[in-house]
């Protein structure tokens, strides 16, 4: 493929990226909003934020073990410390479900998946080896999704 072609691509997959991005974060900023209670008894509304959270860690980390294998020299640490974070984020989500009906305890999960995220988020951003473009939608969805979990901590907390 050409040069102005293949930036062209990179454009467009910018584009596309940002928009499945922003509607991405419909899930970390509308439940704390709306308290979608639909789901109670068995899942609370910082559940279904949580899970979601752990999803997207999972995904995330996906993205950077892929970057390590298709790279030429594919890091083993770069391998190891993709999973890192969506293990976190899972064992984060196990205490959010479990301990939903105990406010401290689901808010605690909370800001342990913000921080989960804002790490990931760090990561992906001072790395060279993930496109520009997507190092620079990383910031702004990062942040928004914290500030979605930190909000949706301070909610459940009381």
């Amino acid at each position: 493929m050409a040069g102005a072609e293949m930036v062209g691509e990179h454009r467009s997959q910018a584009k596309l990226m940002t928009w499945l991005g922003a509607l991405g974060l419909i899930p970390f900023l509308a439940p704390p909003a709306l308290r979608i209670d639909g789901f109670e008894p068995m899942l609370s509304w910082s559940s279904l934020q949580i899970v979601y959270a752990a999803a997207i860690l999972s995904f995330l980390g996906g993205v950077r073990a892929a970057q390590a294998v298709f790279s030429n020299d594919c890091p083993p640490g770069t391998l190891v410390s993709a999973m890192a974070p969506p293990l976190a984020g899972w064992a984060l989500a196990a205490i959010g479900v479990m301990g939903q009906s105990q406010p401290n305890l689901a808010a605690n999960a909370l800001l342990g998946m913000a921080a989960a995220l804002a790490a990931q988020g760090v990561w992906d951003v001072m790395s060279g080896a993930l496109p520009e473009w997507y190092r620079q939608l990383r910031l702004p969805l990062t942040a928004m999704a914290c500030m979605g979990l930190v909000i949706g901590a301070a909610v459940a907390g009381g």
